[in-house]
């Protein structure tokens, strides 16, 4: 059945006449629709039958008054929506008219408890797709909900949601237990008093009035605990709040569940928190699927040295890609990271990476959705432990460097768009077979950029300048533009000096740039969106540009950048890039040999664009127009 032009024509009306929002349209429409579910077990919660949507319209005056009466006495006979209705406030804000029309067409109603079900699943996805547009608080896709639960492959027990938000991982993890025959018990923990409302309607209409779905802060007040210890579940599913800052660190560094010991949290940002709360909320033999960003699988500092020790324990069992623009309201790519405490014979020591970034629908404006046959084929991959060329491949835990747990870095794709060649295929074995390679490391000295602080300011004929990205323009750097600084903190400074010859690569933001510095005069430095190579002797700095803007210089580059919003480049990761060094001689007169075609080629091109002019002016004198303009520049 189609609900969505229903439910839209509802939710314009509320939202259009009281000024509701799309979250408390939902509650609102979703508290009067539970009154007609109700009705279908009515002799379940032993409800009288003035507890009922048309017993409320008998009355036609003063409705909304009527509807918190009902919403109140049926909190008293089914004790799962104890304090679900408190916060529908909002009935008053609407004429008695509206309210009866909203009233009478949910009353016509004569669904099933499975309509009843697909009605309300409507709904809320109805409400995720208006997150771009009201501010609607990220919510979880279907497809991915699907996707995580089926990875858990659940066989019965108990499944946990410590950040269950509107509860559709738990009605995810339910609606897989129906279909597979498998009694499972759900428990959800949510700090947002709305959510956990709507939350707990959407239970009631997937018939899960036994859920266990409690308020509260899950890191610091978890919710369901045995004595001194958290509960254990064999099965988790949570996508928590990404890069959420933690506003109580020492109470959890002091943490009394004993749930961090694999490292200190960082304070900027919750996620290894949650993840950790996970980790300690499974059984020995437990399985749990999370909703993570890129940054969380390659950051430094105290996530890396936590993931280290993830490593270390073989917990991490799978690492999935999936394409970013995935939730609404955010253009980010999400990965599910799935730990297991009881790993399989054949897959202790290894992870499977699988990179399915290209498996999605498209929806208007742009919106990507996991289709069934994308949920079927990532399901098929990491069950059956299939590995599929640029797709999917176990690696050693081992081989992990630096605990970087990015897919890309192991699963590389072979064909990328690489300016101004347009899509180009490489083939990754070639490159390593080429002659004389040597890592980058080895044929020149690295130094950083220095970053301008907000106390180093610009003036005019300060004793420093600083080449910054907009600074390098068709790879040269444009010194005559360099800004002048004035550093306070310049204990350090000689680092930062660039020398003629030197090779400069930009590693933050899109695109890279790669420039040589030219002769100059005066102390220059670069910014902390470069790093700075200064060849060895035997290296030509142009032959070197030349190969890195090249197209396999720049699959070798852009293959090994990593980042959420800005991406970066690891200087390590540069350090270890490939170069064929042919001999010095032989470096001089293959750039020799291209700058003099390139100018040959130049020249040409200005020739042209002469006898262009020409044509063009011949033309406007057959027209009679020319004498109308003087060209001031030849």
């Amino acid at each position: 059945m189609v609900y969505e032009r229903e439910l839209s024509h509802f939710m314009d009306q509320l939202r259009s006449e009281a000024n509701i929002s799309v979250i408390d349209s939902v509650q609102t429409i979703a508290s009067i629709a539970s009154v007609k579910f109700l009705e279908l077990d009515k002799e379940r919660y032993s409800l009288p039958d003035e507890l009922s949507l048309g017993a409320i319209l008998k009355e036609g005056a003063f409705l909304a008054e009527k509807v918190k009466a009902v919403l109140n006495e049926i909190e008293a006979h089914v004790p799962f929506l104890k304090g679900v209705y408190e916060l529908s406030d909002l009935f008053g804000r609407l004429s008695n008219n509206t309210l009866y029309h909203l009233l009478s067409r949910i009353h016509s109603f004569a669904f099933t408890k499975e309509q009843w079900k697909q009605w309300i699943e409507s709904l809320f996805v109805y409400a995720g797709n208006m997150a771009d547009v009201e501010g609607v608080e990220l919510i979880t896709p279907v497809g991915v909900n699907e996707l995580g639960i089926r990875l858990l492959n659940m066989e019965g027990g108990e499944f946990y949601d410590g950040v269950s938000g509107l509860s559709g991982t738990l009605c995810a993890a339910s609606e897989y237990a129906r279909r597979h025959h498998c009694e499972v018990a759900l428990y959800g923990q949510e700090i947002n008093q709305r959510a956990w409302a709507l939350g707990k309607l959407r239970l009631l209409f997937h018939d899960r009035t036994d859920a266990h779905l409690a308020k509260g802060d899950t890191l610091t007040e978890p919710a369901f605990v045995e004595g001194n210890k958290l509960k254990k579940f064999d099965y988790i599913m949570m996508n928590f709040p990404f890069g959420m800052r933690i506003n109580s660190y020492e109470q959890l560094m002091n943490d009394r569940y004993d749930r961090f010991v694999y490292g200190r949290l960082p304070r900027t940002s919750a996620d290894m928190a949650f993840i950790l709360h996970a980790l300690s909320s499974l059984k020995e033999n437990g399985k749990a699927v999370l909703v993570v960003t890129n940054g969380m699988l390659f950051r430094g500092g105290p996530e890396a040295v936590i993931r280290g020790h993830l490593l270390s324990a073989d917990l991490i069992e799978s690492v999935i890609a999936l394409p970013s623009s995935l939730l609404d309201g955010a253009a980010i790519q999400i990965n599910l990271l799935v730990l297991n405490k009881n790993k399989s014979a054949e897959r202790e020591g290894n992870i499977l990476f699988i990179n399915a970034e290209n498996y999605y629908g498209e929806r208007r404006r742009g919106r990507r959705y996991l289709r069934q046959e994308d949920i079927d084929r990532i399901v098929a991959i990491y069950h059956e432990g299939l590995e599929i060329d640029e797709v999917s491949k176990f690696v050693s835990v081992r081989e992990i460097e630096e605990a970087n747990l990015l897919s890309n870095r192991y699963l590389q794709s072979s064909e990328w768009t690489i300016e101004p060649y347009g899509k180009v295929k490489f083939y990754p074995d070639h490159i390593k077979n080429l002659p004389c390679v040597q890592p980058l490391k080895r044929i020149g000295t690295f130094y950083r950029g220095i970053n301008i602080s907000a106390k180093d300011a610009e003036i005019e004929n300060g004793p420093y300048k600083v080449i910054k990205l907009s600074d390098v323009q068709n790879g040269e750097v444009l010194i005559d533009q360099l800004a002048s600084y004035e550093i306070t903190n310049n204990a350090k400074i000689e680092s930062y000096l660039v020398q003629e010859g030197d090779v400069i690569i930009s590693v933050r933001g899109a695109g890279i740039k790669i420039a040589v510095i030219p002769p100059h005069e005066g102390d220059i430095l670069i910014s902390h969106n470069f790093i700075g190579i200064r060849p060895h002797r035997h290296v030509d700095p142009f032959y070197l540009k030349v190969f890195l803007e090249s197209p396999v210089g720049q699959y070798l580059l852009l293959s090994k950048q990593a980042g959420t919003n800005v991406t970066i480049l690891n200087m390590k990761d540069l350090e270890n890039i490939p170069i064929p060094v042919r001999p010095f001689e032989e470096q001089k007169e293959i750039i020799m040999s291209y700058l003099e075609e390139q100018k040959h080629i130049q020249d040409m091109m200005k020739q042209l664009e002469k006898q262009r002019l020409e044509s063009s002016l011949k033309l406007y004198e057959k027209m009679g127009i020319r004498s109308t303009f003087t060209l001031m520049q030849s």
